[in-house]
């Protein structure tokens, strides 16, 4: 328990925290009860109640996108403070058992490790045979947002947002590339404009993913927008229809490294500096503290992504 000002006694709730971090992570209240399955009324009444007990404004008011007050802020730090008293208190139960307890957490963008990528681990799991690993895959947006939740150790991300809650440990440029079929007209040009792609058959992955967020990006401004006439949240759909000569998809290198060393597709560079500019990072998030384990797994993780990375180097040319 503690005191407001009033004097009255305050029983600060976890959930009514997170649901003021999530609405302020995913932009709107709206969002964070997509993302809970809830009503997004329901979440604006228990942050009001929030604001009601502390008997102060946490949320601006009047703006589309949710911004918080200096208090909302400060709301938002004790919320972290308290996580990571939390993580402090098992990391010290665990050291004090003398073993390692946990499972280390990779979130990866779909695509961006593949079986010989699993494979180059191989020395990790021979030096730490009673590791325990899982690895999920997920859409960018949502491995950002497990990495901030703390739902995951690791991510492995492709080109993720800039948010004040990541830390980036490595990173490997990795150029968006327009993926075709050998037999397409685009993969005989030197480089592909944007207008080429947007006169053309495209396939991409939903909106939460970061390909599909830098396309309509790209468009913004213009007389034309990249749109797809065919999306799945499936690479090996997506794939599938490249490689049947149906659309063309924006993906980098590293993701289709076997496709393009069999010839099934082409990787032709795009003329924009935006989709130039993209990169692959291993995050975590910021003040977590890791394990010996977790800690040798980033490096075995980032050797292979770096090994990877070089011999697929505009491998498609």
């Amino acid at each position: 328990m503690i005191t407001n000002s009033q004097g009255a006694h305050l029983d600060l709730q976890d959930q009514r925290l997170k649901y003021l971090y999530l609405s302020y992570q995913l932009g709107s209240m709206r969002a964070a009860a997509d993302e809970l399955g809830l009503a997004a009324s329901s979440v604006s009444r228990q942050i009001g109640k929030l604001e009601a007990e502390l008997d102060i404004d946490l949320v601006e008011q009047g703006t589309h996108r949710i911004r918080l007050t200096e208090a909302g802020q400060a709301a938002i730090a004790y919320y972290h403070a308290r996580a990571e008293q939390f993580e402090a208190l098992l990391s010290r139960l665990d050291d004090l058992r003398g073993r390692f307890l946990g499972t280390t957490v990779i979130a990866v963008g779909e695509g961006l490790l593949g079986a010989r990528a699993i494979g180059e681990l191989e020395g990790f799991f021979q030096s730490h045979p009673d590791a325990r690993t899982e690895f999920i895959t997920a859409p960018s947006f949502e491995v950002q947002r497990m990495i901030l939740e703390d739902q995951a150790h690791i991510g492995v991300v492709f080109s993720p947002q800039q948010t004040g809650g990541l830390r980036s440990l490595y990173r490997f440029e990795q150029p968006l590339r327009a993926i075709v079929n050998p037999n397409s007209p685009l993969a005989h040009k030197a480089y592909v404009t944007l207008e080429d792609l947007a006169s053309a058959s495209v396939v991409l992955p939903g909106p939460k993913f970061r390909v599909r967020e830098l396309a309509d990006k790209a468009g913004k401004g213009k007389p034309f927008s990249i749109t797809p006439s065919i999306t799945s949240n499936s690479l090996q759909v997506i794939l599938d229809c490249v490689r049947s000569n149906l659309a063309v998809t924006l993906l980098a290198e590293l993701t289709v490294a076997p496709e393009l060393q069999a010839g099934t597709v082409t990787a032709v560079p795009i003329a924009s500096e935006e989709m130039n500019s993209t990169d692959i990072q291993i995050v975590v998030r910021k003040s977590r503290k890791l394990s010996s384990n977790t800690r040798d797994l980033i490096h075995h993780l980032a050797r292979t992504i770096k090994k990877l990375s070089k011999d697929t180097a505009f491998g498609g040319r």
